[in-house]
């Protein structure tokens, strides 16, 4: 083997190496840059996501006021109950009552039976 062939063999190997650290290069560079516009779009999600969570917020807030105005607009104003009249009774109507009641208790009427008598059957019926 001369020096030509083995400058050859030499050369080639540095042509092939620096072609596969190219394409290893290029390689990852395009899965870096992937990785980076996916991360960006993440980012790009979070900060809308807050944005609309920040939007939801005060629109309850504001329909949460609202709803406090209606409510304070719709209610009635608070009325006073009259007051119970009460007569006072005249003690000797009270005493009449109470004796007519001691002398004439109330009937009871008998109270309704709510499930029919039990009757032996004969073994025949059934």
């Amino acid at each position: 083997m001369d020096n030509g062939q083995l400058l050859q063999l030499v050369g080639g190997f540095a042509v092939g190496g620096l072609v596969a650290g190219g394409a290893v290069y290029a390689w990852a560079a395009k899965r870096l840059k992937r990785e980076h516009e996916r991360v960006t779009h993440v980012e790009q999600a979070r900060q809308l996501g807050a944005q609309q969570l920040t939007q939801a917020r005060k629109q309850v807030e504001q329909l949460q006021r609202e709803n406090h105005e209606l409510r304070l607009a719709v209610r009635p104003a608070p009325r006073q109950a009259p007051a119970p009249e009460v007569a006072a009774p005249d003690p000797a109507e009270a005493a009449r009552l109470y004796a007519e009641s001691k002398l004439n208790p109330p009937t009871a009427e008998p109270a309704p039976k709510t499930f029919k008598d039990t009757v032996v059957m004969p073994r025949s019926q059934y």
